[in-house]
């Protein structure tokens, strides 16, 4: 079970740029709202209504780490590495996901996001296989040239998204919306999709459908 961790002053939290770990803590209600997060590493840890919104987090790590129905929008990741991440409930728009460190060789499932708020993100060219981005909102994400190899995307809404070069193998498209992926494009082999939104892949073709009701 988790030690309880009330952060009351966040300043204090955030002013130190002091190399500090943190283990087996949940923090509540933590408000990191446009402050800076150095050199710190959190271990098994749980954040629950926590603010980082335009937050810099520089030299950091999160390791099996849980954020429930916090906001992360638009931080700017430098350095900072993910191993074990699960998001849920939470709202993180507008982050360049590129930025941060990621392993050359992708050892685990790095980061999971159910029922989240993604939009307007960009995984541009990393190795993020068996991803999960489930029952999320994914509008204006860029995806090109992404390893997503057995992606689970059900039930996500991918409104104007962008899959170029992208790996789609095995991926789950299931009741996955609002897709526009060219297959000619896109590597999609064994990759799952479901009806009726699976017909959009045809539009990338020059042909025409008939006969259909």
């Amino acid at each position: 079970m988790h030690e309880k961790t009330q952060i009351d002053t966040p300043e204090n939290f955030l002013s130190s740029a002091e190399k500090t770990s943190h283990l087996d803590k949940s923090f509540s209600e933590l408000n990191c709202n446009t402050g800076t997060l150095q050199n710190k590493i959190f271990e098994n840890c749980t954040f629950l209504h926590c603010n980082f919104d335009d937050a810099k987090l520089i030299n950091c790590k999160f390791i099996d780490c849980e954020f429930n129905n916090s906001t992360l929008n638009t931080i700017e990741l430098t350095n900072t590495k993910f191993s074990d991440v699960v998001f849920n409930n939470s709202k993180l728009m507008g982050i360049n996901w590129a930025t941060a460190k990621w392993p050359q060789i992708k050892l685990s499932s790095l980061i999971n996001f159910y029922c989240c708020n993604i939009s307007h993100s960009s995984f541009f060219g990393l190795n993020l296989s068996e991803i999960n981005i489930q029952d999320c909102k994914a509008t204006d994400v860029d995806f090109r040239e992404a390893d997503l190899s057995r992606a689970n995307f059900t039930n996500t809404d991918l409104y104007q998204s962008l899959f170029i070069h992208t790996k789609l193998e095995r991926a789950d498209l299931s009741r996955a919306i609002n897709y526009n992926i060219d297959i000619k494009l896109n590597e999609v082999k064994k990759a799952k999709f479901s009806f009726p939104d699976v017909m959009a892949l045809l539009q990338h073709f020059e042909i025409e459908i008939t006969n259909f009701s």
